[in-house]
């Protein structure tokens, strides 16, 4: 605008510097005319141009006045350039730090979210725990009252057969009183038979001739000696006829109290009533019982001590391993007969090598460590069991327990709805954990060996891995055992319901491994 203003300014100037020599020409063509109003135009003139430069110095002055105006307003909005500019970098700069906090609480909330399932998880397992433990604690008090109720009435019983044993006690009181008076009276019917003997032989003594005489007196009519020269060999002939008529009368009475109605039936003298009798015979000078020779085989038969009754009698049968080879191993008839998402395996095991080999393999053609219990032989002592589902994933169970002489009780137990799993050693949980192969499933149709670990389906055996010791009563089942099942099947309670396995599958006993069927643990052996 200021610019615009100065070019009409000057334009209009020399417009009227180009008008003013016209006019001195026209005035002079009208030299002719009266002077006055030639003046008095040239008056008006100046007074115009006097105007016109009021005027233009009015216009220049408010040019002057507006180009003054917009340098300061260039500089006012330089300054607000700079403030928006300012404003911006702090608009900009607390933008970023807002969308770090931002970011930081969607952070925190997802995290505290987390913690929040986490906590909830742990709640219901705990809940779930709960649950279980107060079930348990039923079934064990159901259980101990149980056992008190069976305690109470094998008390009961044993206090009916000691009140019959006292009965019978006093029966035999009563007969052996009955026997004595029989005795004493045999023995005074003995004396006068050995007294006509005595006589008799006398006389046969003096009727017969000196060699006759001699012999007769040496002789008994049965071929026995009776007298010598010495009286005590005299004495020991007439206590050896006593003997065989006291024994053979005393055959005769039992018969005839036996026979006799109303008189009770003599019973088998027991260990304790023969040490009673004993000094009873001695005293009253009762005869010895009759030595009877033993056939050789019954011989054999009382020294054999007789089998103790079993506690644990669901065992069935037992493997041997008799030494570590690659030639040692069982197979079975077939793999799992479906896809297992829990399973459980126990067995009784006992082991004198100082290390726990491979107790059970799994493989199919996909993967040769489907299900392995793994242990092997090194330099090391070894601490600990590689158990095994779906190489590489496996956990760390301890052998300490079971590398004791003796039998030991094992239940290894996997549940993929959690991934838990449990380790139970005689009865006691020695191991548990979570988030292992959570939703897995184990695959059928594969080959399942005991004492080796497989490397391939159905060989690739290293001696290293192989087991040593005895197997007995082994299981599986397709599902996870309670505490109180596997406590059963320690104490020999029974085997529960489900296994897909056991001893009684087998297909083939390879190597030097033997077989022994033996119904209850104490006789596996």
């Amino acid at each position: 605008m200021p610019s615009c203003g100065k070019v009409a300014f000057l334009l209009l100037l020399l417009t009227c510097l180009c008008a003013q020599p016209g006019s001195g020409q026209q005035a002079g063509q009208a030299e002719t005319g009266t002077r006055k109003p030639f003046f008095e135009r040239l008056r008006r003139l100046e007074e115009q141009f006097r105007w016109f430069q009021e005027l233009t110095l009015t216009r220049l002055q408010g040019i002057a006045d507006n180009y003054n105006i917009s340098y300061n307003i260039e500089e006012r909005f330089q300054l607000l350039t700079d403030q928006y500019a300012n404003i911006s970098q702090t608009i900009g700069s607390f933008h970023a730090s807002a969308t770090r906090d931002l970011d930081s609480l969607k952070l925190w909330t997802k995290k505290l979210q987390k913690k929040n399932k986490k906590l909830e998880l742990k709640v219901s397992a705990l809940e779930k725990a709960l649950n279980e433990k107060s079930k348990q604690t039923l079934r064990d008090n159901k259980e101990r009252d149980g056992v008190l109720s069976s305690l109470t009435q094998e008390l009961r019983d044993q206090k009916d057969q000691i009140s019959s044993l006292s009965s019978d006690r006093d029966q035999v009181r009563a007969g052996l009183q009955g026997l004595q008076d029989a005795l004493r009276s045999q023995e005074a019917k003995v004396e006068r038979f050995e007294q006509q003997v005595s006589s008799a032989l006398q006389s046969e003594a003096l009727s017969s001739s000196e060699p006759s005489a001699q012999r007769s007196s040496n002789q008994t009519p049965e071929g026995k000696a009776t007298e010598t020269p010495d009286t005590d060999g005299e004495q020991q002939q007439q206590q050896r006829s006593g003997k065989k008529l006291q024994v053979k009368h005393f055959k005769g009475r039992q018969l005839q109290e036996r026979q006799t109605p109303g008189t009770p039936a003599l019973r088998p003298k027991t260990a304790k009533e023969t040490q009673v009798n004993q000094p009873l015979q001695q005293t009253q000078g009762l005869p010895p019982p009759v030595q009877r020779h033993k056939i050789p085989w019954q011989q054999q038969q009382q020294e054999q001590p007789p089998k103790k009754p079993g506690t644990i009698c669901n065992v069935k049968s037992m493997l041997v391993f008799p030494n570590a080879s690659t030639e040692n191993y069982v197979t079975f008839t077939k793999g799992f007969p479906a896809e297992l998402h829990e399973l459980s395996v126990c067995t009784w095991l006992r082991t004198e090598a100082g290390y726990l080999g491979t107790l059970l393999s799994y493989a199919t053609e996909e993967n040769d460590n489907k299900l392995v219990l793994h242990g092997r032989n090194s330099s090391a002592p070894q601490t600990s069991l590689h158990f095994v589902i779906g190489d590489p994933a496996f956990r760390e169970l301890p052998v300490g327990p079971l590398l004791h002489r003796g039998w030991h009780h094992l239940c290894v137990i996997w549940s993929s709805i959690e991934g838990k799993y449990w380790y139970y050693v005689n009865r006691r949980l020695s191991a548990a954990g979570s988030k292992f192969q959570k939703g897995y499933e184990i695959p059928p149709g594969g080959s399942l060996v005991l004492g080796q670990e497989q490397d391939s389906v159905g060989g690739g055996f290293d001696m290293a891995e192989s087991f040593v010791g005895s197997l007995a009563g082994f299981a599986a089942w397709n599902r996870a055992l309670t505490p109180g099942e596997v406590s059963g099947i320690a104490t020999g309670k029974g085997m529960p319901r489900g296994t897909v396995f056991t001893l009684d599958d087998i297909a083939a006993v390879h190597g030097d491994v033997q077989r022994v069927d033996c119904g209850c643990l104490e006789h596996c052996v």
